[in-house]
């Protein structure tokens, strides 16, 4: 009973497409929303080995994702934003609107 089932072609298949896609997303947001010039200085100081480092790699892309998300389920919501309550009834009105 401990054996996996062996990958069927379709998930093989699969998996580079899936792998493509996860690192275009990163990528993308990274470009538009993540950069920050002082991540690759960060890096190097952590880093001892990486003293030529100039551009950031993909794990430093995944890393300030994972940390942006982090941040994002811990940081108060904004004054501005609806709660729960307004969000639902905005929902409410809008599902009535389509009928």
């Amino acid at each position: 009973m401990g054996l996996s089932a062996p990958a069927t072609p379709k998930a093989v298949h699969r998996t580079v497409p899936f792998g493509l896609i996860c690192l275009s997303l990163v990528t993308i947001w990274y470009a538009t929303a993540g950069h920050a010039p002082a991540d690759v200085a960060e890096r190097r100081s952590r880093s001892r080995w990486y003293t030529t480092k100039t551009e950031p790699s993909f794990d430093d892309m995944t890393i300030k994702l994972r940390r942006v998300i982090i941040a994002a389920r811990f940081r108060p919501p904004a004054p501005h934003q609806a709660s729960p309550e307004e969000t639902r009834a905005v929902l409410l009105a809008w599902a009535a609107a389509e009928t």
